[in-house]
């Protein structure tokens, strides 16, 4: 126990030689795995899947993918830039977020705006007041052209609060989160087995929605970069980790598909986010199947466009055609439907990350180590 406490306690000094490098390409393959896992069954493969092999694919496992690389990768940056810099700053953390979630989401809400009225959809300013202010991950209704901004939400309201608390005080922030990222789930758990307590109480349902929400998962990620760089977690290359690694994530995606046979709603969810989180750490420095697999550049071109990806495909969600500017594709097979939105959506993430990398330019000036902020 002193000895933990000790390590808790210790200042960072030095960059763990794994995350020295300015640039980690299997990551962008981990974003294009994800995003094919929320692409996929949103646009109907699950119907194929499931008839031919009984297997299904969760989009939220996709979302919480993300959330995990989203709170490593980002606490990584910010411990560096302290270590590199002696400080972080809190003024370009933020200029640096909005200048890469701002503009093709506000993008999005233009184009939107646009299809509202000339497709008559009904949408209110509320629904375009809840998107663009980040809120949409609140129990307060919206529209759902828009839905998928509550993924956007959770992140932007967790480093909206939790890197003040990081700059602060990091052994607090690493504190606050290892209580967080164990009470919060335990409880949800608990509350699953013992019906008698999910009813029972602001504390248990606070619990299960910021479980659910992502917050949470993100903070395993976050939590996890940390001890990386307390060397509570040693990064190195072994054969173990080059052929675990893949076997973590395959059992990852699989323990949280909900008609899995030992499926447990919190629990699976929590096992896979803490496997996901030990598979980016094992993939450091490997040169496994995993590594190839992800650094293909197939895969790595999708990660690149993969949050442009995710911002459109809500245009396109669906395993029909219920979209007016889609009803002229009635009558297509499912195969068919699933290729052409494949398609089209990647054309217009295509474009669109043509915008958005004029603000990616903006965003690389202002990094502060001698990586890329991405």
């Amino acid at each position: 126990m002193k000895r933990l406490i000790k390590i808790i306690k210790s200042p960072i000094l030095t960059i763990p030689e794994p995350l020295t490098a300015n640039y980690f390409p299997f990551l962008d393959g981990l974003r294009g795995l994800a995003i094919l896992m929320v692409l996929l069954p949103h646009f109907g493969i699950n119907k194929y899947l499931y008839h031919t092999s009984g297997m299904l694919i969760e989009s939220d496992t996709g979302v919480h993918l993300f959330f995990i690389i989203s709170g490593f990768l980002i606490t990584t940056l910010l411990l560096k830039e302290k270590v590199t810099n002696g400080k972080i700053s809190l003024k370009y953390f933020y200029i640096r977020r909005a200048l890469r979630i701002l503009p093709v989401a506000y993008l999005f809400l233009v184009v939107l705006a646009i299809l509202n009225i000339i497709f008559r959809l009904h949408l209110s300013a509320f629904d375009f007041i809840g998107a663009g202010t980040f809120i949409t991950n609140l129990p307060m209704g919206g529209s759902y052209y828009t839905a998928h901004f509550w993924s956007l939400a959770v992140e932007e309201q967790f480093y909206l609060v939790f890197p003040l608390l990081l700059v602060f005080n990091l052994e607090c922030y690493f504190i606050v989160g290892l209580l967080l990222i164990t009470v919060v789930p335990l409880t949800c758990i608990a509350a699953t087995c013992f019906p008698t307590i999910a009813g029972g109480g602001l504390f248990v349902k606070s619990c299960m929605y910021a479980f659910w929400k992502g917050p949470v998962i993100i903070l395993i990620g976050s939590v996890c970069a940390i001890m990386v760089f307390k060397q509570m977690i040693t990064l190195k290359a072994s054969r173990l980790y080059a052929f675990g690694d893949i076997i973590l994530l395959v059992i990852a995606i699989i323990i949280r598909t909900r008609n899995f046979q030992l499926y447990t709603k919190y629990a699976s969810e929590y096992i896979s986010a803490i496997l996901m989180a030990f598979v980016i750490i094992f993939s450091f420095g490997q040169k496994g199947p995993l590594i190839r697999i992800l650094t293909s550049k197939i895969l790595m071109r999708i990660g690149i466009l993969s949050y442009s990806l995710y911002i459109w495909q809500q245009l396109f969600i669906g395993s029909n055609t219920w979209q007016p500017w889609m009803r002229y594709l009635h009558g297509l097979p499912l195969w068919q439907l699933v290729i052409f939105k494949i398609g089209v959506v990647f054309v217009i993430a295509f474009f669109s990350y043509q915008y958005e990398w004029y603000f990616l330019k903006i965003k690389e000036k202002l990094k502060y180590n001698k990586g890329k902020i991405r």
